[in-house]
């Protein structure tokens, strides 16, 4: 039998006794449970954030891995939870967009509503869904459970503008993503757009800076010096060799990237 594999990715921090709680209810319900932390310190309430960590787990986990993921600043209200079945794996989170790095490139095999009653713990608080409805539905998957049982099928979900990248004739314009705890700055433009290109030929303006080409790896230039790179998550990445792009930017999730080609 394959190991019963569990992620956890919240903005729940590493203190308190939230994210141990879902543990335990996942543990109870499906013992024998292997659980991952993805990361606990997504920023407080930031649903790009969670969506740009989730957006890679599917080429590193096998098949019938559950990923349970909680950034729920609308916990409470009627904002729908959900489970979606994506590349043989199962994703289940509020439908806030959290959903949309990891459907970039994909689409949902089916997505339901967790909706049944039968599958949350006997009392519900209104303020930690993550531990007594999106634990419960997750340990049900994980032990073989049918999604039927969820609650009824949905065909649409949640997603977020800022994975889009805007093309135009001279290059396009995109946004931060992310900010990593370097400090590097991972932005919306896919490695497929400048694949094939030299790699001189892109220019790219941030934050009042310009930064012309690409580099292959951080060490290529002097330390200090502000370079672009496809990172190892497949998007374009601003970085300072050594030192903290964000800071030297004074940029982050949401800042402006342009990216132009030269003749």
């Amino acid at each position: 039998m394959a190991a019963r594999i569990l992620t956890l990715t919240t903005d729940f921090g590493t203190d308190g006794p939230y994210v141990a709680a879902m543990k335990g209810v996942v543990l109870s319900l499906a013992p024998g449970t292997q659980l991952v932390d993805v990361s606990h310190t997504v920023s407080p309430q930031n649903i790009l954030e969670g969506a740009y960590v989730l957006a890679d787990l599917v080429e590193a986990f096998p098949a019938g891995t559950v990923h349970l993921a909680v950034i729920d600043p609308g916990v409470g209200t009627d904002r729908r939870l959900i489970a979606a079945s994506i590349a043989d794996q199962w994703f289940v989170l509020p439908d806030n967009g959290l959903l949309s790095g990891v459907t970039r490139n994909r689409s949902p095999a089916g997505i339901w509503e967790l909706a049944n009653p039968a599958l949350r713990r006997p009392a519900v608080s209104p303020t930690f869904h993550g531990r007594d409805i999106l634990a419960p539905a997750a340990a049900h998957l994980l032990t073989g459970g049918e999604p039927a049982v969820l609650g009824p099928v949905r065909t649409k979900f949640v997603s977020l503008k800022n994975f889009k990248f805007i093309e135009d004739e001279r290059g396009g314009v995109g946004e931060v993503l992310f900010r990593d705890s370097f400090g590097n700055l991972i932005t919306n433009i896919p490695a497929e757009t400048i694949a094939g290109a030299a790699t001189g030929s892109w220019t790219f303006e941030i934050a009042g800076a310009r930064v012309e080409g690409l580099v292959t790896t951080y060490a290529e230039r002097p330390a200090g010096t502000l370079v672009a790179l496809v990172g190892s998550t497949g998007w374009v990445e601003v970085a300072v060799v050594n030192g903290d792009a964000a800071r030297l930017l004074s940029a982050g999730p949401g800042t402006t990237v342009w990216l132009r080609k030269e003749p």
